[in-house]
């Protein structure tokens, strides 16, 4: 087996639906690629690689152009505002900065579930701050 590494490629897989006569695809990550050179990709339901075609609905590879992760680095004390539909806000700490590979950084937030996210796509978000960079109150005259 040789791991899947850059470039990336996906699995597409073709949907069609026959009630609305659409058709979506869908995408799977190749993870690998089995010593005939077939690209695996990971069945959900067994928890194992299979060969990428083994799906009937599988329409061909493709390059992924999607920027990937290459480091992680704390997220040194910023947080994530968002506001509540009642017009409240609350904080996520970040707690990590994913570095890509297209020199992009995107914040981790983890939420009370211990679902881990982007928050700037997440609903609600307002804004990414880090406390000492917030303005001081004003002072008070003794």
């Amino acid at each position: 087996m040789i791991p899947a590494n850059r470039p990336a490629y996906v699995a597409r897989y073709r949907h069609h639906n026959k009630a609305t006569d659409t058709t979506h695809h869908s995408t799977k990550p190749v993870v690998a690629w089995d010593d005939d050179k077939t690209a695996l990709v990971v069945d959900e339901k067994t928890g194992r690689l299979v060969d990428a075609d083994s799906y009937s609905n599988f329409a061909g590879l493709m390059e992924d152009s999607a920027p990937q992760v290459v480091a992680t680095f704390p997220g040194d004390g910023w947080l994530a505002e968002y506001r509540d539909e009642d017009g409240t806000t609350f904080t996520f700490r970040v707690v990590a900065w994913n570095a890509k590979d297209d020199g992009d950084l995107e914040p981790v937030v983890v939420d009370k579930d211990g679902f881990a996210s982007n928050p700037t796509s997440d609903d609600g978000f307002v804004r990414l701050y880090h406390p000492s960079e917030e303005p001081s109150a004003p002072q008070q005259p003794a």
